[in-house]
């Protein structure tokens, strides 16, 4: 579990950012797994792929 802080005195919100090990097994409770080609791939490298 990260939490970044925001440097800027008018956004000092904590943003919360899971561990990807955390996540992945989240979401095989819900019935959804990581494709192959992103394994070992951050959680803010697949929020870039992709947002829209």
């Amino acid at each position: 579990m990260a939490n970044v802080i925001l440097k800027n005195k008018e956004q000092q919100a904590r943003i919360f950012t899971p561990k990807l090990s955390n996540f992945e097994t989240s979401s095989r409770y819900e019935g959804l797994s990581l494709k192959k080609e992103n394994e070992g791939k951050s959680i803010k490298e697949l929020q870039l792929k992709y947002a829209r």
